[in-house]
């Protein structure tokens, strides 16, 4: 199994990766004071999110970005390709679901498994 790591230039908030007719963005927004979530969302790429996972909360940026890298770099995996110059289209889903983490909770171990392939119905 050939592992992949994402070192694309920093600082990465925002990132959207594609294979064939799917797109994966994958956002690290705010959900408090000093409060980070990642958030994925994928879908086809002329539509909308068809999918989408929430991590966190993380209690610094550098750590929820180092969960988006390992991510992006699992997909790489898969075939998937950064398109680090295309414009996210799903932003305001994904700030939308990264409210719904609650911030009480204890911070995340970091570790975080996203298949854009498996089915998972939204709802």
């Amino acid at each position: 199994m050939k592992l992949h790591y994402f070192h694309g230039r920093g600082p990465l908030r925002a990132l959207v990766m594609v294979r064939e007719q799917r797109r994966v963005e994958l956002f690290i927004k705010p959900v408090g004071e000093d409060i980070w979530a990642l958030v994925a969302l994928s879908g086809s790429v002329d539509g909308q999110p068809e999918k989408h996972r929430c991590q966190g909360p993380y209690r610094s940026i550098a750590q929820a970005e180092a969960v988006l890298r390992s991510v992006a770099g699992a997909l790489m995996g898969q075939d998937y390709q950064p398109q680090p110059n295309d414009y996210v289209v799903w932003s305001v889903m994904a700030q939308r679901l990264a409210r719904t983490i609650r911030t009480d909770r204890d911070a995340s171990a970091g570790k975080f498994h996203f298949d854009p392939d498996q089915y998972e119905p939204i709802g």
